[in-house]
């Protein structure tokens, strides 16, 4: 049986002074059973919070308030270059040093536009402290070597290092990252908004750093600004897990010691409220030939309260889920209705991460000259709101959806811990009260008491902090086919400008010094270097597999899986139905199935309320489409194509109480769903493209893969088909032609329904305490009965795969290039050596040539088994054909050497680690779905376990010679770039990229 965690017993009081720390507070918040430490460093000033809970991912983290006064990036350059090395570790690079060889479950850095926080976690109690301490100086203590800057941020260097007379280039790692940034439509938008509603203060900069200005930045400024914010005095420490606070206190007085108290001006300035509103437009860029009609997004957003005032805080974040969270939304509702866009603009919501509190509307998919209109029907929708109320329905909906995320247990990509420290920085980095919002069921029933005597309370916010709000900005994003080309010319000129400014002896001096920098990248480390970092080893892991606590049983005649796991009182019900013999002109359509079932109206109801009915019993509901091989489909010998699985999956996620009413409604969907309602399935077609299409650039990489596996798997090919650019340009011809095409699409739909939503090709899969699983089998039942029986799924459909090398334009200043091929399966004794082998080049050859060297991004490689692939990628590159050299050479590279032993057990250890990820209980209730459709074992994740402990130098020479050469002759290529960038490309490959558009 699970018992609930219970907060922490308390260990220190208020007033005590322990390790040179006094303890300011202490707090027990059961809901989210933490017992919280508030302290400060006597001597430095040091700011400490340790939320002490039962969770063994413990979370280490340091802030500094670093507000810019410049948009050179500086900010930002410093949060890459101090994680280089410090004097205790004077490494090159010891972040990714660290990435290598501990068992970290997070460790980054993030620059915020007006702090830099650095979080580090992990599960093994040594291995943090490792990571901590070293973390801890190369932060307060960096090396900061003028090689580090250039390398981090920008140099100058010959476009043509044979060409004295030729012209010149700039190359850094932050500069490439941001002209990727500066190519997303999204990204422009959210920097519009921010500089242009707080001219006045350093949000009007960009921490990121603008290519435009990065190479502005002297080296000495560099290090001033880290001498002015990187201290103590102005750091903030934040602590999450289940290492007692004692033991923190006891190491971070020696990580402090030698430090003493300072004078830090680095309070974020608050802008001055305006009289009257303003409006600003501005571009981002298109593709050449790009239709520009319908392209323009207008957003309009408000300064609102400061973020210290957490009541007012939490009324407007009720109040904006209100107004655009859901369907229901009177405001949403509004501007998808009148037609005058196609979809929200993405930076719709409220922004949390400032000083002053931001929020923001607007369409997306319309025209400049809508703007004024747009600016008009928001303002008129919000008078109506305030006149006539909000519906009842309506607000109990956001606040259960307001406590929902308040209460569940999530980590996805981000541990915990990092979850909560942002709620805490919304206040704390401003003076406030770190912890005024962590509690959120206390705090929903102090509103809910608030408004039971104030039934005007939501009406009073829109009215005074929108309509009476004059700190409002107009924001009109306009499509430009001439802004990368304009943005190129500007930098040619700037380039001849500052060429032509400089001597002979000056050129020299510049390609003198690209050199020399190219000749440091190139040392390595020596030995006794990398001997100082604190390291675990592979004695040291642990050697049996996680497993996640699983009952085979059967509900209603249907099979199911049931996990009893503490969950914090939430409930979730997965129904995977087995689709794997859709016929393949109905394959394209299964994404837009899932998302017009779980987005319209049903039983009776329309969509407007469905939705209040859905945000009022669950804490949201979805679909998504997963493929995959057969864990036993390989053999050692083959790579023939193995047998695959795929299944479309529907989700609820709901508190213990409304289990019942959660699992009826997806019955309903499922069972009595409406797919009459042409305008709303037009919008709905029109937001799925467009938030397609504006991930792209952003995740180029991905895209890239998908494209190349595409032809290698069938699990891949449907990735593809379901998540790139096939179904992109799918979504594209539907909404071209919907009026054409409306009932012929709706057929197609309704065909699917037919075929698919069976009990006869359903598993169920619950995740739940004791508790939440009896009422999710009770309420499963009854789900049951109201699905058809028989048509169980037949033969697996397969496609035609066929590989072509290609090139997708995309308006981008730097490129994706993924280079990928077929791999074998789990239970393959190549497998773990590849799963090794993929690390190891990942952190080490990649990394160096691609990232150090070439200064892209990132470079990395992905071995995924469960799709039979492997994958050479690279992020915001600004190279392309000698990133496809790196490629081909890093294979020989592992062949023709054998990896020195010191180099393999970090490889095993990363390799562990990148296996022992944490999961929320959602994650785990999925993952262990996902393994059961793969037929993959707990005896299978074992043995696949102890072969990488074992690996030794030997197998993984071996695997690679047996693995690369016949593998790479499927390799297939394709590259996300500008079109100019793709047609110079052909001119020296050996093997052509078909170029095409992306739709």
């Amino acid at each position: 049986m699970t018992s609930p965690p219970t907060c922490p017993a308390l260990t220190l009081t208020p007033e005590e002074r322990r390790h040179g720390f006094i303890i300011r507070r202490v707090e027990q918040i059961p809901e989210i059973r933490i017992t919280a430490y508030e302290m400060e460093h006597e001597r430095t000033g040091a700011r400490v919070l340790h939320l002490h809970c039962d969770d063994r991912e413990n979370l280490y983290a340091i802030a500094f308030r670093t507000p810019p006064a410049d948009s050179t990036g500086l900010p930002h350059i410093l949060e890459h270059s101090v994680l280089a090395g410090s004097g205790r570790y004077p490494l090159k690079d010891a972040f990714n040093e660290l990435l290598k060889g501990t068992l970290q479950t997070f460790l980054n850095a993030f620059t915020y536009p007006d702090k830099t926080i650095y979080p580090v976690a992990s599960q093994v109690r040594a291995d943090y402290y490792n990571l901590a301490r070293v973390y801890t100086d190369l932060v307060l203590n960096p090396r900061l070597l003028p090689q580090t800057f250039a390398q981090e941020g920008h140099h100058f260097e010959p476009a043509d290092p044979e060409d004295p007379t030729g012209g010149l280039i700039v190359s850094g790692i932050v500069y490439n990252e941001m002209k990727g940034a500066y190519s997303s439509p999204d990204s422009l938008m959210y920097k519009t908004l921010q500089e242009n509603l707080y001219p006045d203060t350093p949000y009007a900069f960009d921490s990121g750093g603008s290519p435009e200005a990065i190479p502005s930045l002297t080296y000495e400024q560099f290090r001033a600004f880290h001498r002015t914010y990187y201290s103590p005095t102005n750091a903030y420490w934040f602590l999450y897990g289940d290492i007692p606070t004692t033991d923190h206190l006891a190491f971070l007085e020696e990580m402090l010691a030698g430090f003493g108290r300072v004078e830090v001006d680095s309070a974020i300035a608050s802008q001055p409220r305006w009289n009257a509103p303003s409006a600003v437009h501005g571009r981002y860029p298109v593709g050449k030939t790009e239709n520009l009609q319908k392209k323009t997004t207008v957003n309009v957003a408000w300064m609102l309260s400061e973020n210290t005032d957490h009541d007012t805080a939490l009324l407007l974040q009720i109040v904006a889920g209100a107004l655009v969270g859901s369907a229901a939304a009177p405001l949403r509702k509004a501007l998808i209705d009148s037609g005058l866009g196609e979809d929200l603009s993405p930076v719709t919501g409220l922004e949390r991460d400032l000083k002053q509190i931001a929020f923001a509307v607007g369409l997306r998919g319309t025209e400049q000259e809508n703007a004024r209109q747009i600016e008009n029907l928001i303002l008129e929708t919000l008078r109506r709101v305030v006149a006539d109320g909000f519906d009842k329905e309506l607000i109990e909906g956001t606040l259960h959806q307001v406590e929902f995320n308040g209460k569940e247990i999530q980590r996805g990509n981000f541990p915990y811990g990092i979850t909560l420290m942002g709620r805490v920085f919304h206040t704390w980095l401003y003076g406030g009260d770190p912890l005024s919002g962590l509690n959120f069921p206390r705090l929903i029933e102090e509103v809910r008491l608030r408004w039971t005597e104030r039934p005007s309370l939501f009406e009073d916010v829109v009215r005074t902090w929108l309509l009476e709000n004059p700190h409002r900005l107009l924001s009109v994003m306009a499509p430009s086919p001439d802004y990368l080309e304009e943005q190129e010319a500007a930098f040619k000129n700037r380039m001849s400008g500052i060429k032509a400014t400089l001597s002979a002896d000056h050129v020299e001096q510049i390609r003198r010094d690209a050199e020399a920098l190219k000749s440091f990248q190139a040392q390595a480390d020596g030995p006794e270097i990398l001997a100082c970092l604190p390291k675990l080893h592979v004695r040291d892991l642990e050697r049996k597999v996680e497993t996640i606590p699983t009952e085979h049983l059967t509900i209603g005649g249907v099979p199911a899986l049931s996990h009893e796991l503490f969950t914090n009182g939430i409930a979730y019900l997965d129904l995977a139905f087995d689709m794997a013999d859709v016929p393949e002109d109905l394959q394209p359509y299964l994404p837009l199935l899932g998302k017009l079932i779980t987005n319209m109206g049903a039983a009776g109801l329309d969509y407007e309320k469905m939705s209040k009915r859905i945000a009022l019993n669950t804490g949201g509901l979805g679909s998504n489409l997963s493929a995959g091989l057969h864990a036993h489909g390989r053999t050692p010998s083959g790579f023939a194509a193995p047998e695959h699985w795929q299944k479309m999956i529907f989700r609820v996620r709901a508190l213990s109480r409304n289990i019942g009413e959660a699992v009826d409604i997806l019955a309903d969907l499922l069972t009595a769903g409406d797919l009459s309602d042409e305008t709303r399935m037009r919008d709905l077609i029109a937001e799925k493209k467009n938030r397609l299409h504006a991930a792209v650039i952003p995740s180029g990489h991905l895209f890239a893969k998908r494209s190349a596996g595409a032809s290698l798997s069938v699990p891949a090919w449907r990735d593809e088909q379901w998540s790139g650019r096939t179904q992109l340009g799918l979504l594209s011809e539907l909404m071209a032609a919907f009026g054409d095409r409306k009932e012929a699409f709706r057929d197609r739909l309704v065909r699917l329904k037919e075929l698919i939503f069976r009990r006869d090709r359903l598993t169920l899969n619950l995740t739940a305490d004791a508790e939440g699983l009896a009422r999710l089998g009770q309420a499963a039942e009854g789900l049951l009965l109201r699905l058809p029986g028989g048509g169980s799924a037949g033969r697996s459909s397969l496609p035609k795969l066929r590989a072509q090398n290609t090139g997708i334009a995309i308006p981008a200043q730097v490129c994706y290039v993924a280079r990928v091929m077929k791999a074998p399966t789990y239970t393959d004794p190549l497998a773990a050596p590849l799963w090794v082998l993929s690390r190891h080049l990942s952190s080490g050859y990649l990394y160096k040539h691609i990232r150090v060297h070439g200064g892209a991004y990132g470079g990395m490689c992905q071995f995924d088994p469960m799709n039979g692939l492997f994958a050479f990628l690279s992020y915001r590159d600004p190279h392309l054909i000698e990133t496809l050299d790196v490629y081909r050479v890093a294979a020989d590279f592992m062949i023709q050497g054998k990896i020195p032993a010191e180099d393999l057990e970090k490889a095993v250890v990363g390799a562990i680690g990148a296996l022992d990820r944490p999961m929320d209980p959602a994650g785990r209730g999925f993952t262990a779905l996902t393994r059961a459709c793969a037929g993959l074992t707990d005896a299978d994740r074992q043995t696949f376990r102890d072969a990488i402990i074992n690996v030794t130098p030997e197998q993984l020479q071996e695997t690679a010679a047996r693995y690369f050469p016949p593998a790479s002759t499927s390799a297939v290529v394709a590259v996300y770039a500008a079109e100019e960038r793709l047609i110079q490309a052909n001119e020296t490959l050996p093997a052509q990229l078909a170029i095409e558009r992306l739709p």
